[in-house]
Protein backbone atom coordinates (compact mmCIF):
# COMPACT_ATOMS: atom_id res chain seq x y z
CA UNK A 1 0.00 0.00 0.00
CA UNK A 2 1.47 3.33 -1.08
CA UNK A 3 0.49 6.57 0.67
CA UNK A 4 1.32 10.08 -0.55
CA UNK A 5 1.14 13.01 1.89
CA UNK A 6 0.74 16.44 0.30
CA UNK A 7 2.13 19.17 2.53
CA UNK A 8 0.84 22.73 2.25
CA UNK A 9 3.40 24.86 4.11
CA UNK A 10 7.09 24.42 4.73
CA UNK A 11 6.87 26.47 7.91
CA UNK A 12 4.96 23.95 9.97
CA UNK A 13 3.07 21.38 7.90
CA UNK A 14 6.12 19.76 6.31
CA UNK A 15 7.67 18.84 9.66
CA UNK A 16 4.38 17.39 10.92
CA UNK A 17 3.76 15.50 7.68
CA UNK A 18 7.22 13.95 7.87
CA UNK A 19 6.46 12.84 11.43
CA UNK A 20 3.15 11.35 10.28
CA UNK A 21 4.98 9.57 7.46
CA UNK A 22 7.41 8.08 9.97
CA UNK A 23 4.52 6.77 12.07
CA UNK A 24 2.81 5.24 9.03
CA UNK A 25 6.02 3.50 7.98
CA UNK A 26 5.94 1.65 11.31
CA UNK A 27 2.87 -0.12 9.90
CA UNK A 28 4.93 -1.14 6.84
CA UNK A 29 3.31 1.32 4.42
CA UNK A 30 5.32 2.95 1.65
CA UNK A 31 5.01 6.71 2.21
CA UNK A 32 6.15 9.78 0.26
CA UNK A 33 5.79 13.45 1.24
CA UNK A 34 5.35 16.02 -1.53
CA UNK A 35 4.60 19.73 -1.82
CA UNK A 36 0.86 20.07 -2.38
CA UNK A 37 0.79 23.10 -4.67
CA UNK A 38 4.05 22.58 -6.50
CA UNK A 39 4.03 18.79 -6.84
CA UNK A 40 0.61 17.38 -5.93
CA UNK A 41 -0.58 16.74 -9.48
CA UNK A 42 2.79 15.40 -10.58
CA UNK A 43 2.85 13.06 -7.59
CA UNK A 44 -0.48 11.49 -8.49
CA UNK A 45 0.83 10.73 -11.98
CA UNK A 46 4.38 9.64 -11.11
CA UNK A 47 4.10 8.25 -7.56
CA UNK A 48 0.77 6.55 -8.38
CA UNK A 49 -0.38 6.29 -4.75
CA UNK A 50 -3.23 4.16 -3.44
CA UNK A 51 -4.08 6.73 -0.76
CA UNK A 52 -3.47 10.50 -0.67
CA UNK A 53 -3.49 12.61 2.50
CA UNK A 54 -4.47 16.16 1.48
CA UNK A 55 -4.44 19.46 3.37
CA UNK A 56 -7.79 21.08 4.25
CA UNK A 57 -10.16 20.90 1.28
CA UNK A 58 -10.92 24.46 0.20
CA UNK A 59 -10.56 26.09 -3.20
CA UNK A 60 -11.01 24.84 -6.72
CA UNK A 61 -7.45 23.52 -7.09
CA UNK A 62 -7.85 21.31 -4.01
CA UNK A 63 -11.34 20.13 -4.89
CA UNK A 64 -10.25 19.30 -8.43
CA UNK A 65 -7.42 17.14 -7.07
CA UNK A 66 -9.82 15.32 -4.73
CA UNK A 67 -12.24 14.73 -7.61
CA UNK A 68 -9.59 13.36 -9.93
CA UNK A 69 -8.15 11.05 -7.27
CA UNK A 70 -11.57 9.61 -6.49
CA UNK A 71 -12.34 9.19 -10.20
CA UNK A 72 -9.09 7.26 -10.66
CA UNK A 73 -9.69 4.98 -7.66
CA UNK A 74 -7.33 6.71 -5.23
CA UNK A 75 -8.65 6.92 -1.65
CA UNK A 76 -8.65 10.41 -0.09
CA UNK A 77 -7.87 11.55 3.45
CA UNK A 78 -7.87 15.19 4.61
CA UNK A 79 -5.64 16.32 7.49
CA UNK A 80 -6.54 19.72 8.86
CA UNK A 81 -3.52 21.93 9.46
CA UNK A 82 -5.51 24.38 11.60
CA UNK A 83 -7.46 23.63 14.77
CA UNK A 84 -10.70 25.31 13.71
CA UNK A 85 -12.60 26.90 16.58
CA UNK A 86 -14.29 25.86 19.80
CA UNK A 87 -18.07 25.76 19.93
CA UNK A 88 -18.60 28.92 21.99
CA UNK A 89 -16.43 31.05 19.69
CA UNK A 90 -17.75 29.33 16.55
CA UNK A 91 -21.39 30.09 17.31
CA UNK A 92 -20.55 33.78 17.65
CA UNK A 93 -19.27 33.97 14.06
CA UNK A 94 -21.32 35.15 11.10
CA UNK A 95 -22.18 32.65 8.38
CA UNK A 96 -19.39 33.82 6.06
CA UNK A 97 -16.70 33.14 8.65
CA UNK A 98 -18.27 29.80 9.58
CA UNK A 99 -18.14 28.75 5.91
CA UNK A 100 -14.45 29.63 5.73
CA UNK A 101 -13.71 27.28 8.66
CA UNK A 102 -15.99 24.46 7.53
CA UNK A 103 -15.23 24.73 3.81
CA UNK A 104 -17.33 26.31 1.08
CA UNK A 105 -17.17 23.27 -1.19
CA UNK A 106 -18.91 19.99 -0.45
CA UNK A 107 -15.73 17.95 -0.23
CA UNK A 108 -17.24 15.23 1.98
CA UNK A 109 -18.40 13.17 -0.99
CA UNK A 110 -14.81 12.89 -2.22
CA UNK A 111 -13.04 11.81 0.98
CA UNK A 112 -12.92 8.69 3.12
CA UNK A 113 -11.44 10.14 6.32
CA UNK A 114 -10.82 13.57 7.88
CA UNK A 115 -8.20 14.01 10.61
CA UNK A 116 -8.87 16.90 12.99
CA UNK A 117 -7.18 18.18 16.14
CA UNK A 118 -9.94 18.22 18.76
CA UNK A 119 -13.23 16.36 19.06
CA UNK A 120 -15.30 19.51 19.63
CA UNK A 121 -14.52 21.01 16.22
CA UNK A 122 -14.89 17.55 14.70
CA UNK A 123 -18.44 17.47 16.09
CA UNK A 124 -19.12 20.92 14.59
CA UNK A 125 -17.96 19.67 11.16
CA UNK A 126 -20.27 16.65 11.47
CA UNK A 127 -23.24 18.81 12.48
CA UNK A 128 -22.81 21.83 10.22
CA UNK A 129 -20.13 20.92 7.67
CA UNK A 130 -19.72 18.43 4.85
CA UNK A 131 -18.36 15.27 6.50
CA UNK A 132 -20.34 12.74 8.57
CA UNK A 133 -19.19 11.87 12.07
CA UNK A 134 -18.07 8.34 11.18
CA UNK A 135 -15.43 9.75 8.81
CA UNK A 136 -13.97 12.23 11.34
CA UNK A 137 -11.14 11.24 13.68
CA UNK A 138 -9.78 13.52 16.42
CA UNK A 139 -6.01 13.06 16.81
CA UNK A 140 -4.72 15.83 19.06
CA UNK A 141 -2.71 19.01 18.52
CA UNK A 142 -0.50 18.17 15.51
CA UNK A 143 1.88 21.19 15.49
CA UNK A 144 3.17 20.57 19.01
CA UNK A 145 4.32 16.98 18.45
CA UNK A 146 7.93 17.99 17.60
CA UNK A 147 8.43 19.52 21.04
CA UNK A 148 7.97 16.12 22.65
CA UNK A 149 10.49 14.43 20.34
CA UNK A 150 13.39 16.73 21.10
CA UNK A 151 14.63 18.57 24.17
CA UNK A 152 14.20 22.18 23.13
CA UNK A 153 14.92 23.61 26.57
CA UNK A 154 18.16 25.53 26.12
CA UNK A 155 20.39 25.46 29.19
CA UNK A 156 22.79 27.98 27.73
CA UNK A 157 24.79 30.24 29.98
CA UNK A 158 24.17 33.95 29.49
CA UNK A 159 27.49 34.92 30.98
CA UNK A 160 29.02 35.74 27.62
CA UNK A 161 26.03 36.48 25.43
CA UNK A 162 23.24 38.97 24.97
CA UNK A 163 19.60 38.17 25.57
CA UNK A 164 17.47 37.61 22.48
CA UNK A 165 13.89 38.43 21.50
CA UNK A 166 11.81 37.09 18.61
CA UNK A 167 9.10 39.22 17.02
CA UNK A 168 6.73 36.84 15.18
CA UNK A 169 4.30 38.78 13.00
CA UNK A 170 0.71 37.77 12.30
CA UNK A 171 -0.59 40.20 9.70
CA UNK A 172 -1.38 37.87 6.83
CA UNK A 173 -3.70 40.18 4.88
CA UNK A 174 -1.45 43.27 4.88
CA UNK A 175 0.10 42.62 1.50
CA UNK A 176 -3.05 41.45 -0.27
CA UNK A 177 -4.96 43.85 -2.44
CA UNK A 178 -7.45 45.76 -0.29
CA UNK A 179 -10.33 44.14 -2.20
CA UNK A 180 -8.93 40.60 -1.88
CA UNK A 181 -11.06 38.30 0.22
CA UNK A 182 -10.66 35.09 2.13
CA UNK A 183 -11.45 31.94 0.24
CA UNK A 184 -15.06 31.75 -0.87
CA UNK A 185 -16.24 35.19 0.27
CA UNK A 186 -17.46 37.75 -2.17
CA UNK A 187 -14.67 39.97 -3.48
CA UNK A 188 -14.62 43.26 -1.56
CA UNK A 189 -16.39 41.67 1.43
CA UNK A 190 -16.83 43.84 4.52
CA UNK A 191 -15.24 41.12 6.65
CA UNK A 192 -11.99 41.22 4.72
CA UNK A 193 -11.85 45.00 4.63
CA UNK A 194 -12.16 45.11 8.43
CA UNK A 195 -9.40 42.53 8.93
CA UNK A 196 -7.20 44.22 6.34
CA UNK A 197 -7.50 47.58 8.14
CA UNK A 198 -6.83 45.97 11.52
CA UNK A 199 -3.72 44.17 10.25
CA UNK A 200 -2.33 47.29 8.57
CA UNK A 201 -2.79 49.38 11.71
CA UNK A 202 -1.20 46.71 13.92
CA UNK A 203 1.77 46.29 11.60
CA UNK A 204 2.46 50.02 11.62
CA UNK A 205 2.58 49.93 15.43
CA UNK A 206 4.86 46.89 15.36
CA UNK A 207 7.35 48.43 12.95
CA UNK A 208 7.53 51.66 14.91
CA UNK A 209 7.99 49.82 18.23
CA UNK A 210 10.60 47.38 16.89
CA UNK A 211 12.57 50.23 15.33
CA UNK A 212 12.58 52.09 18.65
CA UNK A 213 13.52 48.95 20.60
CA UNK A 214 16.38 48.28 18.17
CA UNK A 215 17.56 51.85 18.51
CA UNK A 216 17.99 51.57 22.28
CA UNK A 217 18.71 47.87 22.81
CA UNK A 218 19.92 46.42 19.49
CA UNK A 219 23.41 44.87 19.29
CA UNK A 220 24.76 46.02 22.65
CA UNK A 221 22.09 44.54 24.92
CA UNK A 222 19.75 42.34 22.87
CA UNK A 223 19.82 40.23 19.73
CA UNK A 224 16.62 41.01 17.83
CA UNK A 225 15.00 38.51 15.44
CA UNK A 226 11.99 38.99 13.20
CA UNK A 227 9.97 36.14 11.67
CA UNK A 228 7.42 37.28 9.09
CA UNK A 229 4.26 35.22 8.77
CA UNK A 230 3.72 33.49 5.41
CA UNK A 231 1.27 35.60 3.45
CA UNK A 232 3.13 38.80 4.32
CA UNK A 233 6.21 40.03 2.52
CA UNK A 234 9.34 41.20 4.28
CA UNK A 235 9.56 44.33 2.11
CA UNK A 236 7.93 46.74 4.56
CA UNK A 237 10.03 45.50 7.46
CA UNK A 238 13.28 45.47 5.49
CA UNK A 239 12.65 49.01 4.30
CA UNK A 240 11.93 50.51 7.72
CA UNK A 241 14.08 48.49 10.14
CA UNK A 242 17.85 48.70 10.61
CA UNK A 243 19.27 45.45 9.20
CA UNK A 244 22.38 45.89 11.37
CA UNK A 245 20.22 45.49 14.47
CA UNK A 246 17.22 43.42 13.36
CA UNK A 247 17.81 39.94 11.91
CA UNK A 248 15.00 38.95 9.51
CA UNK A 249 14.75 35.14 9.53
CA UNK A 250 13.96 32.89 6.59
CA UNK A 251 10.20 33.13 6.20
CA UNK A 252 9.23 29.49 5.76
CA UNK A 253 11.56 27.88 8.31
CA UNK A 254 9.90 26.04 11.23
CA UNK A 255 9.02 28.28 14.16
CA UNK A 256 10.88 25.88 16.47
CA UNK A 257 14.16 26.85 14.78
CA UNK A 258 13.46 30.51 15.47
CA UNK A 259 12.45 29.90 19.08
CA UNK A 260 15.66 27.98 19.75
CA UNK A 261 17.58 31.23 19.25
CA UNK A 262 15.72 33.42 21.74
CA UNK A 263 14.75 34.11 25.34
CA UNK A 264 11.50 36.04 24.79
CA UNK A 265 8.70 35.79 22.20
CA UNK A 266 6.48 38.68 21.09
CA UNK A 267 3.48 37.74 18.91
CA UNK A 268 0.09 39.14 17.96
CA UNK A 269 -2.20 36.34 19.11
CA UNK A 270 -0.52 33.16 17.89
CA UNK A 271 -0.34 29.47 18.75
CA UNK A 272 3.41 30.08 18.92
CA UNK A 273 2.64 31.04 22.52
CA UNK A 274 2.06 27.33 23.21
CA UNK A 275 5.28 26.41 21.41
CA UNK A 276 7.16 28.95 23.55
CA UNK A 277 5.49 27.51 26.65
CA UNK A 278 6.77 24.03 25.77
CA UNK A 279 10.27 25.51 25.44
CA UNK A 280 10.02 27.45 28.73
CA UNK A 281 10.14 30.80 26.93
CA UNK A 282 8.03 33.74 28.18
CA UNK A 283 5.72 35.25 25.55
CA UNK A 284 3.69 38.44 25.16
CA UNK A 285 0.75 39.39 22.93
CA UNK A 286 1.38 42.74 21.24
CA UNK A 287 -1.51 44.29 19.24
CA UNK A 288 -3.64 41.16 19.13
CA UNK A 289 -5.28 40.33 15.77
CA UNK A 290 -6.54 36.82 16.62
CA UNK A 291 -10.37 36.62 16.75
CA UNK A 292 -10.22 33.61 19.08
CA UNK A 293 -10.48 35.16 22.54
CA UNK A 294 -8.94 32.18 24.34
CA UNK A 295 -5.87 32.01 22.10
CA UNK A 296 -5.52 35.79 22.38
CA UNK A 297 -5.47 35.53 26.20
CA UNK A 298 -2.81 32.82 26.47
CA UNK A 299 0.08 35.28 26.82
CA UNK A 300 0.06 38.48 28.89
CA UNK A 301 -1.21 41.32 26.70
CA UNK A 302 1.11 44.31 26.32
CA UNK A 303 -0.72 47.39 27.51
CA UNK A 304 -0.42 50.09 26.35
CA UNK A 305 0.21 48.66 22.84
CA UNK A 306 3.17 50.89 22.00
CA UNK A 307 6.93 51.00 22.38
CA UNK A 308 6.79 51.97 26.06
CA UNK A 309 4.58 49.02 26.90
CA UNK A 310 6.74 46.69 24.80
CA UNK A 311 10.03 47.84 26.33
CA UNK A 312 8.65 47.54 29.87
CA UNK A 313 7.55 43.88 29.65
CA UNK A 314 10.31 42.50 27.39
CA UNK A 315 13.23 43.89 29.38
CA UNK A 316 11.69 42.77 32.67
CA UNK A 317 10.58 39.29 31.60
CA UNK A 318 11.56 36.36 33.81
CA UNK A 319 13.63 34.15 31.53
CA UNK A 320 13.66 30.33 31.22
CA UNK A 321 10.11 30.23 32.52
CA UNK A 322 6.77 30.03 30.73
CA UNK A 323 4.27 32.74 31.57
CA UNK A 324 1.15 31.63 29.67
CA UNK A 325 -2.20 31.25 31.40
CA UNK A 326 -2.40 27.53 32.18
CA UNK A 327 -6.14 27.68 32.75
CA UNK A 328 -6.62 29.11 29.24
CA UNK A 329 -4.36 26.35 27.89
CA UNK A 330 -6.55 23.75 29.59
CA UNK A 331 -9.63 25.31 27.99
CA UNK A 332 -7.93 25.13 24.58
CA UNK A 333 -7.09 21.46 25.06
CA UNK A 334 -10.65 20.65 26.14
CA UNK A 335 -12.48 22.70 23.52
CA UNK A 336 -10.19 23.22 20.53
CA UNK A 337 -6.74 21.65 20.27
CA UNK A 338 -7.32 18.25 21.78
CA UNK A 339 -4.49 16.70 23.79
CA UNK A 340 -1.08 18.37 23.65
CA UNK A 341 1.00 15.30 24.44
CA UNK A 342 3.18 14.66 21.38
CA UNK A 343 0.98 11.81 20.14
CA UNK A 344 -1.18 13.41 17.44
CA UNK A 345 0.76 11.89 14.52
CA UNK A 346 0.85 8.56 16.28
CA UNK A 347 -2.93 8.70 16.79
CA UNK A 348 -3.49 9.72 13.16
CA UNK A 349 -1.42 6.79 11.88
CA UNK A 350 -3.36 4.41 14.09
CA UNK A 351 -6.70 5.72 12.79
CA UNK A 352 -5.50 5.34 9.20
CA UNK A 353 -4.23 1.81 9.77
CA UNK A 354 -7.51 0.76 11.39
CA UNK A 355 -9.46 2.29 8.49
CA UNK A 356 -7.30 0.44 5.94
CA UNK A 357 -7.96 -2.72 7.94
CA UNK A 358 -11.65 -2.43 7.06
CA UNK A 359 -10.96 -2.75 3.31
CA UNK A 360 -12.56 -5.89 1.92
CA UNK A 361 -10.82 -5.58 -1.46
CA UNK A 362 -7.42 -4.26 -2.57
CA UNK A 363 -7.24 -0.70 -3.88
CA UNK A 364 -7.21 -0.71 -7.68
CA UNK A 365 -6.40 2.58 -9.41
CA UNK A 366 -6.66 3.70 -13.04
CA UNK A 367 -4.40 6.76 -12.92
CA UNK A 368 -3.57 8.11 -16.40
CA UNK A 369 -0.03 8.69 -17.61
CA UNK A 370 -0.58 12.45 -17.92
CA UNK A 371 -2.71 14.95 -16.05
CA UNK A 372 -5.62 16.03 -18.28
CA UNK A 373 -5.13 19.49 -19.81
CA UNK A 374 -8.52 21.15 -19.35
CA UNK A 375 -9.32 24.79 -20.01
CA UNK A 376 -11.76 25.27 -17.15
CA UNK A 377 -11.29 28.91 -16.19
CA UNK A 378 -10.75 30.84 -19.41
CA UNK A 379 -12.37 34.28 -19.45
CA UNK A 380 -11.39 36.84 -22.10
CA UNK A 381 -12.61 39.63 -19.82
CA UNK A 382 -9.62 38.90 -17.59
CA UNK A 383 -7.31 39.46 -20.56
CA UNK A 384 -5.76 36.04 -20.20
CA UNK A 385 -5.05 34.25 -23.46
CA UNK A 386 -4.31 30.68 -24.50
CA UNK A 387 -2.13 31.93 -27.35
CA UNK A 388 0.17 34.94 -27.28
CA UNK A 389 -1.39 38.29 -28.17
CA UNK A 390 0.32 41.63 -28.77
CA UNK A 391 1.84 42.96 -25.53
CA UNK A 392 1.52 39.61 -23.73
CA UNK A 393 4.15 37.93 -21.62
CA UNK A 394 4.44 34.19 -21.22
CA UNK A 395 3.20 32.89 -17.84
CA UNK A 396 3.98 29.41 -16.51
CA UNK A 397 1.67 28.36 -13.69
CA UNK A 398 3.84 27.00 -10.84
CA UNK A 399 0.89 24.93 -9.63
CA UNK A 400 -0.26 23.01 -12.73
CA UNK A 401 2.77 23.75 -14.99
CA UNK A 402 0.63 24.94 -17.92
CA UNK A 403 1.55 27.95 -20.03
CA UNK A 404 -0.71 30.89 -20.78
CA UNK A 405 -0.33 34.54 -21.78
CA UNK A 406 -1.21 37.85 -20.15
CA UNK A 407 0.21 41.30 -19.41
CA UNK A 408 3.79 41.24 -18.04
CA UNK A 409 2.98 42.13 -14.39
CA UNK A 410 0.08 41.86 -11.99
CA UNK A 411 -2.33 39.02 -11.23
CA UNK A 412 -3.74 36.60 -13.78
CA UNK A 413 -5.85 33.53 -13.12
CA UNK A 414 -4.53 30.34 -14.67
CA UNK A 415 -7.12 29.17 -17.21
CA UNK A 416 -6.21 25.53 -16.52
CA UNK A 417 -6.33 25.17 -12.71
CA UNK A 418 -7.95 28.36 -11.40
CA UNK A 419 -5.02 29.51 -9.28
CA UNK A 420 -4.52 33.27 -9.19
CA UNK A 421 -0.85 33.87 -9.99
CA UNK A 422 0.93 37.10 -9.16
CA UNK A 423 3.96 38.14 -11.21
CA UNK A 424 6.27 40.85 -9.88
CA UNK A 425 8.99 42.48 -11.93
CA UNK A 426 12.17 42.76 -9.88
CA UNK A 427 14.83 45.04 -11.29
CA UNK A 428 18.43 43.99 -10.79
CA UNK A 429 21.76 45.28 -12.02
CA UNK A 430 21.69 42.78 -14.86
CA UNK A 431 18.14 43.67 -15.89
CA UNK A 432 14.64 42.69 -14.85
CA UNK A 433 13.58 39.24 -13.77
CA UNK A 434 9.99 38.11 -13.25
CA UNK A 435 8.99 36.05 -10.24
CA UNK A 436 5.73 34.10 -9.98
CA UNK A 437 3.80 33.80 -6.73
CA UNK A 438 0.77 31.59 -6.20
CA UNK A 439 -2.35 33.24 -4.80
CA UNK A 440 -5.45 31.11 -4.25
CA UNK A 441 -8.78 31.41 -6.07
CA UNK A 442 -11.03 34.15 -4.71
CA UNK A 443 -14.34 33.54 -6.49
CA UNK A 444 -17.48 32.50 -4.62
CA UNK A 445 -18.16 28.73 -4.73
CA UNK A 446 -21.46 29.16 -6.58
CA UNK A 447 -19.45 30.68 -9.43
CA UNK A 448 -17.08 27.76 -9.72
CA UNK A 449 -16.89 25.20 -12.51
CA UNK A 450 -16.17 22.52 -9.91
CA UNK A 451 -19.45 20.77 -9.12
Amino acid sequence: MKIAIYTLSGQRDELIDEMLAAELRKYQYEVVVRSFIMAGRESVIYDRPDIVIHPMAGGEYKIDLLQKCQKWGVRNIVRRGEAGMGRTEFEQLDNDRKRILLGNWDYGKYIDLELVWGQEFGDIIAEQGHVPAEKIKACGAFPFDPYFKKDYHRNRSRANRRKAVLFATGFSTCDCRSDYCELGLEQGSTYHKEIYAKHRAARDIWIEAIAEFAKWFGNDLWDIYLKVRPGETVVEYARKLDSRKVNILEQFSPSSEALEKVDVLVHSGSTMAVEAHLMKIPSFNFCNVNPDTVVAALSPVIDPPNYRGLEFVVTRATLDQSNIDLEKLRVLEDHLYGRIDGKACQNAARHIDRWIGTFTEPVVTNIPDEWPVEVLYHDDKERVHLTRQKGDASWLCPACRNQYFAKPCGIARCPYCGMHIEMEQKIRDDGGKAHLYVRGPIRKPEGTVIK
